[in-house]
């Protein structure tokens, strides 16, 4: 199963993030949780990064908690937002339609 975390903040905030993003990255995440992308666009609302993270099935409670524990450093920049979603493959969802 995949995570996937989007995180918009201001432009005025690029660089406080970008910083604390370096701080992060020093500590790694668990070893269960696998990191597969991190991708970013900016625009006039400002900045977005989506992270995917490859979980398996019966960790997701708990990585769920650990990127939420992640995230928590990041709550005190200014107009920093997040979701954290789960998400199917197609492989993964069709099946559950029945066919």
């Amino acid at each position: 199963m995949f995570l996937v975390s989007n995180s918009t903040y201001p432009l005025s905030s690029a660089k406080e993030v970008a910083a604390a993003f370096i701080k992060a990255a020093a500590e790694p995440l668990p070893s269960y949780i696998k990191r597969t992308h991190t991708l970013t666009t900016a625009g006039d609302l400002g900045i977005r990064v989506l992270g995917i993270y490859e979980v398996e099935d019966e960790k997701v409670s708990q990585a769920i908690k650990d990127l939420t524990k992640y995230f928590v450093q990041y709550y005190e920049l200014e107009g920093f937002s997040y979701t954290l979603e789960p998400m199917l493959t197609a492989q993964e969802a069709i099946p559950l339609l029945g066919l």
